[in-house]
């Protein structure tokens, strides 16, 4: 398995030989569109026409339809273009200031194509957004076209994709992966968690975002596993309509970050509806730090709807590993450790303890992956000491895009190195936060996330609108801890 692998070739193959099989659902609004395989070739043919004439370089999409989104990347990587999701604006954000923001990241790139629909192209022109000699595909006619483009297909090693950054100012470090990457990835995780064509994805998932971009749409067309997809902001205002969707689709697997659970939680006892989630075998907790509190919220919510403790598992995933490093054991679930807090500081190794943080592993690393722990010297560190996660491995991402010093930095005698803390323990991998989340209070070490995790559970605070950073005081020699809290005015 992984030798000789070609994402790329792989979806070629599938628009073939599953032509007529399912390959998504779109929820859109209140209305559903079905596609098979056949539908997405015809949509991609229509793509790959538009880009026939380039030969080769960088596609940056811009779209917010699902069904577009989907032609793009697919058509893209068909044309021998490697495409790249980026956001587009929403209606909290100033149309000037966010497409100013992307100047630096259009000299950077220099795409040779920008996929996107004319009210969105209009913006960027308003913001004075140079986009040189690209090519402007307008999707605002997006068809069908059954004439058959042959596609050109990249190489086995070349990058067949970026995953940008979700940065919204600066420069957006660009993660290149090759077809090779990303197709044994999809072999990989698909085998960690025990999936095949017959299980359904169901998502919520931003397609920028790597969860939703690698776990939720490649992984599955890889495999050729139907999808369900709802867009991001309808999900935002309505929540309870994507388990309504999981129900109706009778999807078996999705992924969510730590703060969907920890809202289900709160809002499983305002569902009046009667929805049967039974069937659905793994709940996967990723992207951000897992914890217990949030899990447990979830599970005591969502029981009556059929949610078991089991279904739901933990996955530590970056887009420089395509997606999954590691991944809890579908059978038995994460490890749960409590721990004193300053056990829990760089150097120190954990204990186990009856009272102080609770902790939940995010299980063994993916087949392919070796995943240690090391010192600020980047030595290795031994079982249970707190340190900089560092993984290596057969799928990691090629570097940067034209970020080369970046990519030194953080790639080292085949290791990458992810700024990310955590320690091992019986084999298990668990994540306390990023490095950068750190903040030293006189010699004490802070984790932002779970300040702010302690914050969300107060009366009388917005949960989730509470931010917790350090400023370094003169004279002090320390930082000192300063806490933003949004009041919920509907308490009082």
């Amino acid at each position: 398995m992984g030798e000789g692998v070609h994402f790329t070739r792989k979806i070629a193959h599938n628009m073939e030989s599953l032509s007529d099989e399912p390959y998504a659902t779109f929820v859109e609004g209140d209305g559903e569109f079905n596609w098979t395989w056949g539908d997405l070739q015809s949509h991609c043919n229509w793509v790959m026409e538009k880009l026939e004439p380039i030969e080769q370089g960088v596609a940056l999409i811009f779209l917010r339809g699902m069904r577009e989104m989907h032609s793009a990347f697919f058509g893209s990587m068909l044309s021998g273009i490697v495409p790249s999701f980026m956001p587009c604006t929403s209606k909290k954000q100033d149309p000037g200031i966010y497409w100013k923001s992307h100047r630096i990241l259009m000299e950077h790139i220099s795409p040779v194509a920008i996929l996107t629909t004319s009210d969105v192209h209009e913006e960027m022109i308003a913001a004075g957004l140079d986009l040189g000699e690209s090519k402007i595909i307008n999707f605002d006619n997006l068809e069908p076209l059954k004439t058959v483009i042959k596609p050109r297909f990249l190489g086995e090693g070349d990058i067949a994709l970026l995953q940008h950054s979700s940065g919204t100012t600066g420069l957006k470090k660009g993660v290149a992966l090759s077809n090779r990457s990303v197709a044994i990835h999809a072999e990989r995780y698909s085998a960690a968690i025990d999936c095949d064509e017959n299980d359904i994805v169901a998502s919520w998932l931003p397609l920028y975002h790597d969860m939703g971009l690698m776990a939720c749409l490649l992984m599955p067309a890889y495999i050729g596993m139907p999808i369900i997809q709802m867009d991001p902001f309808d999900w935002v205002s309505r929540p309870a309509k994507f388990l309504k969707m999981i129900e109706d689709s009778k999807a078996t697997i999705t992924w969510m970050p730590n703060f969907s659970f920890h809202l289900y939680g709160n809002i499983a006892e305002m569902i009046k509806e009667e929805i049967d989630l039974s069937f659905v075998r793994a709940w996967i907790n990723c992207s951000e730090v897992c914890k217990p509190v949030s899990i447990d919220l979830f599970v005591g919510g969502m029981g009556r709807f059929g949610v078991r403790e089991s279904s739901v598992q933990c996955c530590y995933a970056m887009a420089e590993t395509v997606f999954a490093a590691s991944q809890t054991d579908l059978e038995t679930g994460g490890l749960r450790v409590t721990c004193p807090p300053e056990n829990l500081e760089r150097g120190k190794r954990m204990i186990s303890s009856q009272e102080g943080v609770s902790l939940i592993s995010s299980g063994k690393a993916i087949d392919g992956l070796e995943i240690k722990i090391y010192d600020e010297d980047r030595s290795e560190l031994g079982e249970g000491i707190v340190g900089e996660i560092g993984i290596s491995g057969d799928y990691l991402f090629e570097g940067y895009f034209r970020l080369d010093e970046l990519s030194k930095n953080v790639l080292h005698d085949g290791v990458y190195f992810t700024n990310d803390l955590g320690f091992i323990y019986s084999g298990q991998v668990f994540v306390l936060g990023r490095g950068d989340d750190v903040i030293i209070v006189q010699g004490r070490n802070l984790y932002a996330h779970q300040i702010e995790a302690i914050l969300s559970e107060i009366n009388g605070l917005k949960p989730g609108r509470n931010v917790a950073f350090g400023v370094s005081k003169e004279g002090l020699g320390s930082d000192y801890l300063v806490v933003i809290c949004e009041k919920n005015l509907a308490i009082g």
